[in-house]
């Protein structure tokens, strides 16, 4: 083998050690494996509260509202759930109607509907109250969103007939549609001075634990369970 074939068969050798280098590199550092996949984060169950003043907490701090009270009662069962505020004070079934596409579009898994309570103090007709109600159960269940209807009943000084009519529109909804019906929300607030604001209407913060502890969440967590 003269010089000449030498050298080139040493720069060969030299290429191919260096061609075998640069394949395992690009073997080690360009996989054909995907990279990991980063799990998108569970959407958290929502609740809305769909309400009137007795939603938003009127008189008190919204920490003290029973959307708060119940979300936090809610955690203590091992249900890490967000319940919204979407009470407005002053609002009527009609009223609530109007907003009703708002609440779907924040697209919660429950809706507490409780509203009528100002219709009532209004002395609005109950045939009026059952209709948007009934509108409003409509919408909420045409796209598919569960619904726990809060109950209210009427003041005695609407008179015999007046409470009569008001006190079955609830019940009739519930069974129409199958909810879950709370059969008044103020079950054993109302009236009470030690439970209400200075207005005798509104619950205090004790009233709105009571009214969560004793009335809502005995419908409540059962439907909760059953649907999660």
């Amino acid at each position: 083998m003269t010089n000449r074939q030498l050298i080139l068969f040493v720069l060969v050798g030299i290429s191919l050690i260096i061609l075998g280098i640069v394949f395992f590199y690009f073997s080690q550092n360009n996989t054909t494996s995907s990279p990991p996949q980063t799990k998108e984060p569970a959407k958290q169950f929502t609740i809305a509260a769909f309400g009137d003043s007795l939603t938003a907490g009127y008189g008190v701090d919204l920490s003290e509202s029973y959307p708060y009270i119940l979300e936090q009662r809610l955690k203590e069962e091992g249900l890490s759930m967000k319940v919204i505020n979407m009470g407005v004070s002053g609002e009527t079934t009609s009223g609530g109607l109007e907003r009703v596409a708002f609440v779907i579009e924040q697209n919660p898994d429950i809706i507490l509907l409780g509203l009528g309570a100002n219709d009532m103090l209004r002395s609005l007709p109950p045939s009026l109250v059952k209709t948007n109600l009934d509108s409003m159960i409509r919408e909420l269940l045409a796209v598919n969103k569960k619904i726990v209807l809060l109950g209210m009943k009427s003041s005695i000084t609407n008179g015999a007939a007046y409470r009569k009519e008001f006190d079955t529109i609830y019940e009739d909804l519930a069974k129409q549609y199958s909810l879950p019906l709370v059969p008044f929300i103020l079950e054993g607030v109302a009236l009470r001075p030690s439970l209400n604001t200075s207005d005798g209407i509104h619950p205090n913060k004790a009233g709105y634990e009571k009214m969560v502890d004793e009335n809502i969440l005995p419908i409540l967590l059962p439907y909760l369970k059953k649907s999660l």
